[in-house]
């Protein structure tokens, strides 16, 4: 079976993001699709989907046959706030 590339949840690099990604990511761990995001924050989708990326690349979350990154990238933000490490107005 392959490996998941869940990191260790105590590794969360939330700080690593600008405060736009941080929007983005928000949006995203709520459940709202890339059109919705865009609507939101008045952005093309091209331009949420390279948010998306850069997200995926500073939360060192790889593309993966077996992990969904949206998910993956959902799960260290909501763990992160859960722990309180990450402010809600970041």
């Amino acid at each position: 079976m392959p490996e998941s590339t869940i990191a260790s949840p105590d590794l969360v690099p939330l700080d690593r993001l600008t405060p736009r990604e941080h929007e983005v990511l928000v949006l995203l761990a709520s459940g709202r699709s890339n059109a919705s995001i865009a609507a939101t924050l008045v952005l093309s989708p091209s331009a949420v989907a390279k948010h998306i990326n850069s997200i995926f690349g500073k939360l060192d979350i790889p593309p993966t046959e077996v992990d969904n990154r949206r998910v993956l990238a959902a799960l260290k933000y909501l763990h992160a706030t859960a722990q309180g490490s990450v402010h809600p107005d970041h």
